[in-house]
């Protein structure tokens, strides 16, 4: 059982009474005592705005929090709209470089850099923006503020239960790992060779399975012949006979066909054929 002695004075200072909001976070312990920062300490965050609605007819691209991958960190999908279908949380100017924080449920991870083409353009107010300081590489930091470690303190920080959200001060005082700018760099290099190596393979993925579509539209189409008796290997349980086994396998659905329900009473209608 996890106990913790707190003051009164304390808990009314912190505003907060749930254990785990004042118990430390496990997952830094792992680092260097030595190498720990607060993200205010390495950055700043930004509070550049802009309301795009003053030139409705001019275009920008508009970031938003579905804009990013939470599995890379990468932003996606920007939408290119105008001023005047500008959102009202489409304020926050972007740099280049600038890392963004959902502080909407934020243990998803949906953190990512600006790409340099993003350079002065929007993003939603449900994001932080965090700036790096000389001698802090963005891209590193950027991994950093997605670490497991950076993650559960975002976690503590949360309030709210179906959409738990966390402030630009809560992003402020987490603790990161920042070890020399050296060790950044190399680690920053090591993480862009690796993102480009998994962008490669899902391109050359992506082409085989998309030849595979075009083969089978053409022999739809007749263009070619397919050998009933063949099959493809890895094919898994894809034949009807193999599905109509698994299905005699399975447990019988639960269903009661509404028989609680009152059968609704049928209506009469009058179709006049000279009108």
């Amino acid at each position: 059982m996890k106990t913790l002695i707190k003051t009164l004075t304390q808990l009314q200072a912190a505003g907060r009474w749930d254990i785990d909001f004042h118990l430390p976070p496990e997952g830094i312990r792992r680092y260097p005592p030595d190498i720990l920062k607060r993200v205010d300490a390495v950055a700043s965050t930004s509070k550049d705005k802009r309301d795009p609605t003053k030139k409705p007819d001019e275009l920008f691209q508009y970031i938003d929090i579905s804009s990013v991958d939470v599995t890379t960190g990468a932003i996606v999908t920007p939408q290119e709209i105008t001023g005047e279908e500008a959102p009202s949380r489409a304020r926050k100017v972007v740099r280049a470089f600038d890392i963004l924080v959902s502080t909407c449920r934020p243990t998803r991870g949906a953190i990512a850099v600006v790409p340099i083409e993003l350079h002065n353009q929007i993003a939603s107010t449900g994001f932080s923006v965090v700036r790096a300081n000389a001698g802090v590489n963005s891209y590193y930091l950027h991994y950093a503020l997605r670490l497991a470690s950076t993650l559960e303190q975002f976690r503590k920080w949360s309030t709210g239960s179906s959409y738990p959200a966390i402030l630009d001060d809560d992003v402020n005082k987490t603790l990161i790992p920042i070890p020399l700018l050296s060790v950044q760099d190399a680690l920053a290099q090591r993480l862009a060779a690796a993102t480009r190596q998994r962008d490669n393979s899902l391109k050359t993925v992506n082409g085989a399975w998309k030849r595979e579509l075009q083969g089978v539209e053409q022999i739809l189409c007749g263009e070619n012949l397919i050998d009933s008796n063949s099959s493809s290997p890895d094919g898994g349980d894809s034949t009807e006979a193999q599905i109509r086994r698994i299905l005699a396998e399975l447990p019988p659905l639960t269903i009661d066909n509404g028989k609680d329900e009152p059968e609704a009473e049928a209506q009469e209608f009058s179709y006049d054929e000279s009108k």
